[in-house]
């Protein structure tokens, strides 16, 4: 019995508190104002103190005929294109162009030329008959008979290995060489290439030859130096 009275007054308290909370919403709820437009006061604008047109456009400042800048127009090709406003054009007058400010450098590209049979006598020199002989360019000759201390301090013959070296490279291939004829006499100094590979640069990276101190292949043979090779290093068996 306690049970069920329990129930019911929950029930009866429910039933209270939503008829509350009804009633308070019922409470909130305001009607929409309903508006008129005709209740609206428009001001008639004929009362406004508002300044005419006129006068306001008379009263800003700006600029008199006399300081406007007229801008000179001239015809340059009557007969192609010109202004309307200037159609008297008799007293144009046509002059020569000017002199460039500079004088603009012609570079010829040097002549490159195959040479045939080349043989090696020191690194750094190759002839190519007897009567022809090219030094190569950037690079200090190495006297065949030069020799050089390994890490012990025993003298050999480096001059010699780094004239076989060079012709291990060439292999009795032509060069392409800068100069300007194949029937030159005596000896040239110029740069020759093996295919694509620059001597000069390959005997100074590898170290069989010095390259000048003032040459841009002096880099190679501070390289070379550093890692021992060619005429740094150990005697090549």
């Amino acid at each position: 019995m306690r049970g069920i009275g329990t129930f019911i007054v929950g029930a009866v308290g429910l039933v209270l508190w939503a008829s509350l909370v009804m009633a308070a919403g019922a409470a909130l709820r305001e009607d929409p104002v309903d508006y008129n437009i005709e209740d609206l006061d428009v001001p008639d604008p004929s009362e406004l103190e508002l300044p005419e047109m006129g006068a306001l456009s008379s009263d800003l400042p700006g600029p008199s005929p006399e300081t406007v800048p007229r801008r000179e127009v001239r015809a340059i090709q009557p007969d192609v294109f010109g202004s309307p406003a200037f159609a008297d054009d008799g007293n144009l007058e046509r002059v020569a162009p000017r002199a460039p400010l500079s004088e603009t450098a012609s570079r010829t590209k040097p002549r490159v030329v195959l040479l045939h049979r080349p043989a090696s006598v020191a690194a750094g020199v190759v002839t190519f008959g007897r009567d022809q002989r090219v030094r190569l360019a950037d690079i200090i000759e190495t006297p065949p008979d030069r020799t050089c201390l390994a890490a012990d301090s025993t003298p050999w013959p480096c001059g010699a290995m780094a004239r076989t070296q060079q012709r291990l490279f060439l292999r009795n291939r032509s060069l392409s060489c800068e100069t300007g004829s194949t029937s030159w006499q005596g000896e040239i100094r110029t740069r020759c290439w093996v295919g694509v590979q620059d001597v000069s640069s390959w005997l100074a990276k590898y170290g069989w030859a010095e390259a000048e101190k003032d040459s841009p292949l002096a880099v190679l043979t501070e390289e070379a130096r550093a890692a021992r090779r060619g005429l740094f290093g150990e005697p090549v068996r």
